[in-house]
Parts: structure tokens; sequence; C-alpha cells
């Protein structure tokens, strides 16, 4: 999954007669820097988000969301990306915690009771085994077992409240970046 940021026709029309006096050769540079510190503000608004409505780890966020910063050389489109790959998360790391009627974890801003699953034998110990993730048996037997999974990165960027700070650090940034970067480059 990924999101981008580009530079696009109505910022174009925006400021057509600074590129114009600038000269594309010399705008071009300028407006991929523009895109790419709003990229960079971008992606921590986003990380910031999903932390909050996820409670995904900010550790595990800083090391799945990732920036590529744009191209602004040749013809092709000035453009920014965030993007983030992967399977759903384990549970592990939601702080779960073993009760009498399964476990425990804080997923999504609150705790959630997933009954029927274990992490050891009983509450308080932990199989190593098992290496602290949360199972649940498939059948009446004592095996097959399952695991549970979290949250998936990719999908929670692009929904809900991440999706709204994105849209919201382009609309508001990326304009005020362009006449920055183009007003370095103007004369007085």
């Amino acid at each position: 999954m990924s999101v981008s940021v580009e530079y696009g026709d109505d910022v174009a029309r925006q400021f057509a007669n600074q590129i114009g006096a600038i000269g594309q050769g010399r705008a071009r540079p300028a407006l991929g820097r523009a895109v790419n510190r709003v990229t960079t503000m971008a992606r921590t608004r986003v990380i910031r988000q999903v932390a909050v409505q996820s409670s995904i780890p900010r550790k595990i966020l800083n090391r799945a969301i990732k920036r590529r910063g744009a191209n602004f050389r040749g013809a092709s489109p000035i453009q920014g990306v965030i993007y983030a790959s992967g399977k759903p998360i384990s549970l592990k790391h939601f702080n779960p915690r073993q009760m009498s009627y399964g476990v425990r974890v804080k997923i999504y801003g609150k705790m959630q009771r997933l009954e029927g699953t274990f992490m050891g034998p009983r509450p308080g110990v932990i199989a190593p085994a098992l290496h602290g993730q949360v199972w649940q048996r498939t059948s009446a037997a004592r095996l097959p077992i399952e695991m549970h999974y979290g949250p998936s990165i990719p999908a929670e960027m692009v929904k809900g409240e991440s999706a709204r700070a994105f849209e919201s650090v382009i609309a508001s940034h990326l304009p005020t970046r362009v006449r920055h970067e183009l007003g370095r480059l103007l004369p007085g």
C-alpha cells in the first residue's frame, strides 16, 4: 500500500508565473525539494495517527512506513511516496495478558477480550515454546493451534484519521513549501 504526494496541475496553475520567471530547468529541483519536504511531514503525521488509531507501537511503525523522495530529473512526474508492506502484526506487540477467560490485549485504543485464547498453560505463565504469541485451539483436540494477529500497517495507513491527516498535510503545506522554494530562486 502506498500514498503519494504529487506536484499537480492545480499547483502548477497557481505558481505558473513564478515558474515561468525562473525557468523550468531551475524550478523543477525546487518543486522536488518542496514535494520531498511535504512527503516527510506527511509520513510523520501518518505514523502518529496510525499509532493512535490502531495501538501499534511507534517503534514498529517507524521501521515499517517508509518514504521515497521525488525524482525531479528528467520528464517524469514530481512525486513523493509513503509506503508500507507486510502482513498483520503479531499480538505479542500489544501487551497481551493471559487471564482465566483467555487473553486480554489493547488494540484500537481499548482493551479487547479474546476468549478461548492462551499464551501458556495458565495465567501468569508464558510457555517458552510459544514465544509470547497468542494462540487458539482449532478443534477439541490439543493440536492443531493457530496464532492470532492484530491490525496490518498498510491497511491502517489508508483509512480513518491517518488518511485524513495525510490529505490535510498535503492541502495545507504543499502550496506553502512550493511558494517558499520558488521564492528563494526569484530575484529581489
